[in-house]
């Protein structure tokens, strides 16, 4: 106790008047809010944290340094305001330049606040810009847009390695802010001139960089803004979209690349859009793939490309990643985000009143008219085309109810089963030719997905006759040694049917012995003799991941891939080419597949090299854009008749 009152008392030395009278612009915005910041005019590296809650310096001390500065020393004690305790930290910080900070000090407590009140995270470096450069937080924001879009379509580019070069080099990176700034902002008049200038500026400081990796990452930030067609960022929404002529800016791409794509970014909501030509089609999906969400967008845009090609001229793709706990997302939640990336799409295209285009008065545009963009369902994303439409209709959009395919105004691709039935009538021949007609003869199957996917449930329901021994779902694993026809198909279509439509809620007493549902994460699975013989192996257990690639290579008349992800890749490739991180464990190679046959009614399922690879080892297979075309077809066609419709409508 006594110790206690010693440090007090040492304390209460170190607080001096000042200390104890609360400026009256903090007693104002505490009215307002639970955390001010106020940096003191006369001792300008002197910060004062007031809350009406504890703030501990492991919290401050990040925040700090991530802002570029060192704590010297900080205290804290309380002060009463309209008799409510407040609490306070006062930092004395290392700061090296006063008259940036203070330039920059309404920058720098703006920042600070919103991540005291956890609206916003400080987790790098480029947040020392604020003071640095003076740069406001939606200016950081911008810089973390031009990183995520390279670091996701550059794989030599890392965050850490961008960053790093942007800090060094701050005056460069407040020379690419004002070239942008002056580049789109809608209120400029002389814009041309000033552009120039700071072009020339820009590359004149960029050449003066020694280091070649520094080089290089400047260099390539200038070329995305040179490249970059239009923005939303002058809408002031908490996300900020690029429309980037990636046809020009794709010689510093590796690979086939779109024309066309719109990027979208904010702290929680990233996503891409990306176009072979302003007449192309394609879905949304909802992506998990955080690390490699464009090439997975980019490799379903190429094969929609070809799908497309007897329908319309060209292919399109789009997908967002969420960053929080998906499995606390709530649907309203995951309908938000939806939505918010909608908007941002529309944000960048033009809309079309009686015959003529309509500009966004907001927008600066380098690539003309633009006005044609539709958009469909795909993987997470089924139920959302009226939230899609809605938009449109919202927006006063000109294509309306036609802007999203398959909503409640459209055809429903589960009902029809349609994606499924072209996928068999594609792999109906194969069994032809062996005269099997797998809607009357047993065929074994092997299966990638779940009765709860539109794919893979309508597949498993188009004959009685399929013998489905086992499936891989995204977290389970199924398996029926000796499935009995009638009961087997009855089951999968209740499980259609319901809510819940996961292997978990397969009715275990109809799964014939030595079967049953396993995870895919298990640790041990132990194998059941008739599992054993099923698979022709003599071990006694697996883990999920080796039960999952002895299922994707035993020999049966069928795999069936109705799921998401990439299971099979060719023996030249490793995983690190095929970048679908969450199924690599479970991923095996062409030459290990012994299946007759294989059916794609989803997209990815194999890379091409694969499918090649499979073909010539006498295996048969089609190219699944061939396979899971009728979707597409189904499709276009909703959208060029509701565009004739709605144009009758409004005569």
């Amino acid at each position: 106790m006594a110790q206690n009152d010693a440090f007090n008392n040492a304390c209460s030395q170190l607080i001096s008047k000042d200390d104890l009278t609360v400026p009256d612009e903090v007693q104002k915005l505490l009215k307002e809010q639970d955390v001010a910041v106020y940096i003191d005019k006369k001792l300008n590296a002197n910060f004062k944290i007031y809350a009406d809650h504890a703030i501990y310096l492991t919290r401050m001390t990040p925040l700090f340094r991530y802002l570029g500065f060192e704590i010297i020393d900080g205290i804290s004690y309380t002060v009463m305001i309209d008799d409510k305790e407040i609490f306070v930290n006062r930092f004395n910080l290392e700061v090296q330049d006063n008259d940036q900070l203070i330039r920059s000090q309404q920058n720098i407590t703006d920042t600070l606040t919103q991540a005291l009140q956890n609206t916003i995270a400080i987790e790098s470096k480029l947040f020392s810009l604020i003071y640095l450069e003076n740069l406001s937080l939606r200016q950081i924001r911008l810089l973390q847009a031009f990183i995520e879009y390279i670091t996701q379509s550059v794989a030599t580019m890392s965050q850490m390695m961008i960053e790093q070069t942007l800090c060094k080099y701050h005056t460069i990176t407040k020379l690419i802010i004002d070239f942008f700034i002056t580049k789109f902002d809608p209120t400029l008049k002389k814009r041309n001139d000033t552009l120039q200038s700071y072009e020339k500026e820009l590359l004149e400081a960029i050449k003066e960089v020694p280091y070649i990796t520094d080089d290089q990452v400047l260099k390539l930030l200038y070329e995305l803004l040179k490249h970059t067609q239009r923005t939303n960022y002058f809408f002031e929404r908490e996300t900020i979209a690029l429309k980037i002529d990636t046809a020009s800016f794709k010689g510093h791409l590796k690979g086939l690349q779109p024309n066309i794509e719109s990027f979208v970014y904010s702290e929680k909501l990233c996503g891409i859009h990306l176009r072979m030509s302003r007449v192309s089609r394609g879905g949304l999906r909802h992506s998990e793939r955080y690390d490699d969400y464009r090439q997975e967008i980019k490799s379903l845009m190429i094969t929609q490309e070809g799908k497309n090609s007897i329908i319309v001229p060209d292919g399109a793709k789009g997908g967002f990643v969420i960053r929080e706990d998906i499995k606390e997302l709530s649907k309203e939640r995951f309908t938000a985000y939806y939505s918010l990336f909608i908007h941002n799409l529309l944000d960048l295209i033009d809309n079309r009143t009686d015959g003529k285009i309509v500009h966004d008065e907001r927008i600066v545009a380098y690539d003309g008219e633009d006005s044609y963009f539709v958009v469909a369902a795909d993987k997470g994303t089924a139920n959302m085309s009226d939230v899609a439409n809605a938009i449109a209709v919202e927006r006063g959009y000109w294509l309306g109810d036609a802007f999203a395919s398959g909503g409640s105004q459209g055809y429903s691709h589960k009902e029809l089963g349609i994606t499924a039935k072209g996928a068999f009538k594609s792999t109906e021949r194969f069994f032809i030719e062996k005269g099997i007609d797998f809607y009357i003869d047993p065929i074994t199957v092997v299966g990638i997905g779940s009765m709860n996917g539109d794919v893979f449930g309508n597949g498993m329901l188009l004959s009685q006759s399929f013998r489905l021994l086992g499936a891989i779902s995204h977290k389970e694993i199924f398996i029926d040694p000796d499935p009995i026809g009638m009961v087997s198909f009855t089951e999968r279509q209740r499980l259609f049917m319901s809510k819940n439509g996961s292997w978990s809620d397969y009715n275990p007493a109809l799964i014939s012995k030595g079967g049953g549902v396993f995870l895919r994460s298990a640790k041990s699975i132990e194998l059941s003799p008739q599992i054993q013989k099923m698979l022709s192996t003599t071990l006694k257990s697996m883990s999920g991941e080796e039960l999952g690639r002895a299922l994707l290579s035993m020999q049966v008349d069928l795999l069936f891939n109705g799921g998401v992800g990439t299971y099979v890749k060719s023996s030249e490739e490793s995983n690190l080419d095929i970048g679908d991180k969450q199924n690599e464990a479970i991923r095996i190679d062409a030459t290990e597949l012994r299946a007759y046959a294989v059916c794609e009614g989803g997209n990815l399922g194999f890379t091409q090299k694969a499918r090649i690879e499979f073909a010539k080892g006498g295996g048969k297979i089609n190219v699944d854009g061939i396979d899971n075309s009728a979707g597409v077809n189904i499709s276009d066609h909703e959208v060029n008749l509701k565009i004739i419709l709605n144009s009758i409508w409004h005569k």
